[in-house]
């Protein structure tokens, strides 16, 4: 090539670099969050109640599936206090990116309208990505204080007592203690509210038969069913469980209102980004189809949760409305 052409030639280009680079670079920057392939650092899913716990051990049985699959750490973090709401607030002001996902229960609803206020929106603020299990809650009473076998013999033995029949709870409004209101109210009956401090101490108080009845998960309660201590009478719910499928549920016994299961999810800020919402739901899904997982859930007595993302935030929704009803016509506050 002649010297002279070579010389205008690179000059050209070397004139062009500076109004191409400032395109060049427009575009690899505008969105360098996203540029980023996720997950880019360890993943920390926050469990606002003590370690140990029912929340605790889901969390940490999905956490190593989770880590197979998306090749980065999964730190599992407990925040605990003030009825899951430390925990919770501290997901929702944190950056919406993926790396930071809350693991909570109905609670995060409920806690809304228990509470004069919370430091957030549980609709507003959070994405629900999917559950992780679910489980209905059983009405069952003590057969030391109740001879009724089915749901209608109950309400008959309830309005034939002098004095109302006392239904327990793990404390002031717990699901347990807000169904036991809603069908107290359904029937027509008058029963006595007896809090308890936690779940366990309520479901002795039922088989040593210092209470008539409560609502209960059948992990506590299948043991004393089986011994016939205790009865249970209907499930929460849209279907029979698996487990009881002799036992009506209470939309079946025409009961409405009582269609909710309680569940375990995740949730993300909600400006987390759509294509990472979607790929921590692909991930979710996957782990509880892990063999192990599967294993575990079952043993205690979890079904596996799963519904799709779109579907699950609607039901979120609809949660929302029917414990805030619940709560406010019981009148339960926590300040």
């Amino acid at each position: 090539m002649n010297p002279k052409m070579h010389r205008r030639r690179a000059g050209a280009l070397l004139a062009a670099l500076p109004a191409a680079l400032p395109a060049a670079l427009v575009g690899l920057g505008t969105t360098p969050a996203r540029a980023q392939a996720y997950p880019s650092r360890p993943i920390r899913i926050v469990v606002p109640s003590a370690a140990g716990g029912g929340n605790d051990f889901i969390v940490r049985t999905i956490a190593p599936r989770l880590e197979e699959s998306l090749r980065q750490p999964v730190i599992v973090e407990n925040r605990p206090g003030a009825s899951n709401i430390i925990g919770t607030d501290f997901v929702a002001k944190s950056a919406p990116d993926g790396h930071t996902v809350l693991f909570n229960g109905p609670l995060i609803l409920q806690a809304a309208s228990l509470y004069a206020s919370v430091p957030y929106d549980p609709l507003r603020d959070f994405t629900p990505l999917t559950d992780v299990i679910r489980t209905p809650l059983w009405f069952a009473v003590s057969t030391a204080r109740v001879k009724a076998t089915s749901l209608q013999e109950f309400v008959a033995e309830a309005r034939a007592q002098r004095e109302p029949l006392t239904y327990g709870s793990g404390g002031n409004g717990s699901s347990h203690h807000l169904y036991g209101f809603g069908l107290a109210e359904a029937t027509g009956i008058q029963m006595l509210h007896v809090p308890y401090k936690g779940g366990a101490p309520a479901m002795t108080a039922l088989v040593g038969g210092e209470i008539a009845a409560g609502f209960f998960d059948f992990v506590s309660l299948r043991p004393f069913v089986e011994s016939g201590k205790a009865r249970a009478l209907a499930v929460t719910g849209t279907k029979r469980h698996a487990l009881t499928p002799n036992v009506p549920t209470l939309a079946e016994l025409g009961f409405a209102g009582f269609e909710s299961y309680g569940w375990g999810a995740l949730f993300v800020p909600s400006r987390t980004p759509a294509e990472v919402v979607q790929r921590l739901e692909a991930e979710v899904l996957k782990a509880l189809a892990h063999p192990d997982v599967l294993a575990k859930f079952k043993a205690a007595g979890f079904e596996i949760g799963g519904t799709p993302q779109a579907q699950f935030a609607a039901q979120v929704k609809g949660d929302a409305a029917r414990w805030s009803s619940l709560i406010r016509k019981s009148a339960t506050r926590l300040d």
